[in-house]
């Protein structure tokens, strides 16, 4: 199996889903360590990487956030994390790229958040689908069209802490936990499509 789909499912899911409840609830330092085994578990980053990788994510993040963000800087620190991937991994996509296609899903699920907070019956997931279809073709070395289930899967975890962070959730575990389900779902749905060896 190519070492991009060697990955566990549900652990990613953890920790991609534990990372954002910590960031939500401002716990940093447990953040951080989430980011961390993130890196470690799904691009089989070392130790020391995951943790520069992580400080990368951070300072992305940082210049993301703002109102009034700063999106080449947020793209330079993301294109560093990718750099590391791409070294872990031995990918084919340049680190630019995968930053390029990275801040795309960033920005556009900033959008759709905000029409969705001044209209919860608004916003069309579909323009974050297509932009995680793309980032997972280039990621995991496929076409968008086979890693669509995946992009729609993480979609939905997307909106649904949207819905935890706009203070419209009903039942706040209980959303966490279909973050985690959706993500499960969509991480599988990766693996699913890896290139099979001959005989399988």
């Amino acid at each position: 199996m190519p070492r991009r789909f060697e990955f566990n499912p549900e652990r990613v899911a953890y920790f991609e889903k534990a990372g954002w409840e910590a960031y939500y609830d401002r716990r940093w330092l447990r953040a951080f360590w989430l980011l961390i085994q993130l890196g470690h578990e799904q691009f089989h980053m070392g130790w020391l990487t995951a943790a520069a990788a992580a400080i990368d994510t951070v300072r992305a993040s940082r210049a993301f956030a703002p109102v009034d963000n700063d999106v080449p800087t947020a793209t330079d620190h993301i294109g560093r994390f990718y750099e590391k991937a791409r070294r872990s991994l031995g990918l084919k996509a340049s680190a630019q790229a995968l930053a390029a296609l990275e801040m795309d899903y960033w920005v556009v699920h900033r959008r759709l958040a905000n029409e969705r907070a001044a209209n919860p019956d608004g916003g069309d997931i579909e323009p974050m689908v297509q932009s995680l279809a793309n980032l997972h073709a280039a990621l995991f070395e496929s076409a968008p069209e086979a890693m669509r289930r995946s992009a729609e899967l993480r979609a939905l975890s997307a909106q649904t802490v949207d819905l935890i962070t706009s203070k419209r959730s009903t039942h706040v575990p209980a959303d966490w936990r279909k973050v985690e389900d959706y993500l499960r779902q969509a991480y599988r749905a990766v693996r699913a499509e890896r290139p099979k060896a001959p005989g399988e």
